[in-house]
């Protein structure tokens, strides 16, 4: 079952939405609301080659999706299409400035990294790079103001702070800094998450999660003094068929993935180092007791669009070890995916 729900953030945001870190507040949620032990069976559930019963994407402007990683055109391809749809030859011939634009086109739509779900419904059956931009074309021709990147209107604000000795309450003596950024969304901003819940158990615990206690607490780093403010709610409406392909021969990865084995799949992707770090009261002690270690190892993700070729499950994979110094720590790459039909 794919559930769908919509994100109003109403402060700013420190911590991106990225899937890992809306399963990790999940579990601590489950933790804090029913007990260590019933996180403890929950997170079993995730072994031995069983579906796993929750996973979680990462955020996306509201009415998009990620775009497919896929190769781009190839240069002859890419001059094919300009001069035969983006150029308009003059008495004299002469077409560099007209080229000039349309490379400078196209190079805007191949940095574009969503797709809206209505394009998505109109080429997921038969998917390809020049399908995707023939309809930026398309779209372009009809609104020069058409969006490429529904992020634009995001604005970032980088500031840096002192580190704070917590022995003494005072500036570090070493004069040490840290920047943080923050991410003010305009005032109709909104975006979507999708959750694959397989045991329907969990069905409740998940729309409990989201629409109480994420609100309720916050989202990401310093929630406690008012960042990470979210309204969320159910999209009742959503129809997990609308975005499946009929036939598909790739899955298309909503969340950042990283599981053992993953090299075994045929794929396209673009790669990112998630520095990750503990929540709960791990982040203020250790889980064995004595001075805090909340920092995870680096792990080497596929960004969401990832594609994957392939029939198989990747709910059916595992949560990664090895992650801590404690064995027990464990982190999720598992991910949410849609069913795509890729043309080469």
């Amino acid at each position: 079952m794919l559930l769908k729900y919509k994100i109003k953030p109403i402060s700013p945001v420190i911590t991106p939405f990225m899937s890992d870190t809306f399963f990790g507040h999940f579990c601590w949620a489950l933790s804090f609301n029913k007990g260590e032990s019933s996180l403890t069976d929950f997170l079993a559930l995730y072994e031995d080659d069983k579906i796993a019963p929750v996973i979680f994407s990462s955020a996306f402007p509201a009415g998009f999706l990620p775009r497919p990683v896929l190769p781009p055109l190839s240069r002859k391809k890419a001059q094919d299409f300009i001069e035969k749809n983006m150029l308009k030859k003059d008495n004299n011939g002469d077409n560099k400035e007209q080229m000039f634009e349309a490379r400078s086109q196209m190079k805007k739509w191949n940095k574009s990294q969503f797709i809206s779900l209505e394009h998505w419904s109109e080429i997921k059956d038969n998917y390809s790079e020049s399908a995707l931009i023939s309809i930026f074309h398309r779209e372009n021709s009809k609104n020069s103001n058409f969006i490429t990147n529904p992020n634009k209107h995001i604005k970032n604000e980088v500031s840096a702070s002192n580190v704070i000795n917590r022995m003494t309450g005072a500036v570090d003596a070493s004069g040490g800094l840290f920047v943080r950024e923050k991410r003010w969304y305009p005032e109709n901003a909104a975006l979507d998450i999708y959750v694959e819940v397989n045991q329907p158990e969990f069905e409740s615990d998940v729309e409990w999660f989201l629409t109480k206690f994420l609100p309720a607490n916050g989202f990401g780093a310093d929630k406690n003094i008012g960042m990470g403010t979210l309204e969320i709610c159910r999209d009742r409406e959503f129809q997990e068929s609308s975005i499946m392909a009929i036939k598909p021969n790739a899955k298309m990865a909503l969340s950042l993935s990283a599981f053992d084995g993953m090299e075994k799949y045929s794929s396209f992707y673009r790669l990112k180092t998630k520095f990750g770090r503990l929540g709960g009261t791990y982040a203020v002690s250790s889980p064995t007791g004595g001075n805090p270690r909340p920092f995870k190892k680096p792990i080497l993700m596929y960004e969401p669009g990832a594609l994957f070729f392939t029939d198989n499950d990747l709910n059916r994979e595992r949560l990664l070890k090895g992650v801590h110094t404690d064995e027990k720590i464990r982190h999720c790459g598992l991910p949410v995916t849609v069913g795509i039909c890729v043309i080469f």
